[in-house]
């Protein structure tokens, strides 16, 4: 097992192994950007929201939120309770690098994103642990997901057509790329089913921008009474 635990080697092994991905988070920034501009941010503040709170799932949910005034308390909400599983990620990772000092292994973790994760996760089970690939891979997607959101604010782009759908389903479309790794087997169904409906029904009644929060709240409350991890 290697003992670097932070080399320029890494990095650059990293990043590269991170573009392909950065294509796919460049494509869905650039719908983001669209949406942003639509949704009447300004050019900083939509390139700001991307670089600063860097959460694909998050910005897509908060950006369904979206109203006037926008109802802060729940978008905050709505990032803490979607962005939690980065708690658990860099809580695994930092025990890899524990030898690796904090004031080092905290920026890098702010970077930290769902595939690059995984793809370090893989390199630690192969024996290669090294922080600096960490860094490389999501240097590579944050590239992709900042750079797009600010391409597509600023390309000549109408948020018709396909766009327009695509822009629709970006909520949708995030969440459903998460839920393979949050899949723990068929005991998932009840607390996601129950989540789902009662969001539903939320919805339904006029609490539009609390309805997912009180969804995933009764999902997890149904979870958290059956002692399982779902």
């Amino acid at each position: 097992m290697s003992n670097v635990l932070c080399s320029g080697a890494g990095l650059r092994r990293g990043f590269v192994a991170g573009l392909p991905s950065l294509a796919s988070y460049a494509v869905a920034g650039v719908v983001m950007g669209v949406a942003y501009r639509t949704a009447g941010l300004s050019f900083a503040a939509a390139g700001l929201f991307s670089l600063l709170v860097y959460s694909g799932t998050a910005q897509a949910v908060t950006l369904g939120l979206w109203a006037t005034p926008p109802p802060l308390t729940a978008m905050m909400l709505a990032v803490l309770a979607i962005n939690a599983r980065y708690f658990v990620m860099g809580a695994h990772l930092q025990q890899s690098f524990a030898q690796l000092p904090r004031s080092k292994m905290l920026p890098i973790l702010f970077w930290l994103a769902d595939a690059s994760w995984l793809m370090t996760v893989a390199e630690i089970d192969k024996g290669r642990r090294d922080a600096g690939y960490l860094l490389g891979c999501s240097m590579a997607l944050a590239l992709g997901w900042v750079g797009g959101t600010v391409a597509g604010y600023g390309l000549p782009l109408e948020p018709r057509g396909p766009l327009a759908v695509a822009a629709a389903f970006l909520p949708l479309a995030f969440v459903v790329a998460l839920l393979p790794t949050q899949w723990r087997g068929l005991h998932n169904a009840q607390p996601w089913a129950l989540a789902a409906a009662v969001s539903i029904v939320a919805t339904w009644a006029g609490a539009h921008a609390w309805a997912m929060l009180i969804g995933g709240g009764a999902g997890t409350l149904l979870a958290a009474l059956r002692n399982d991890e779902s």
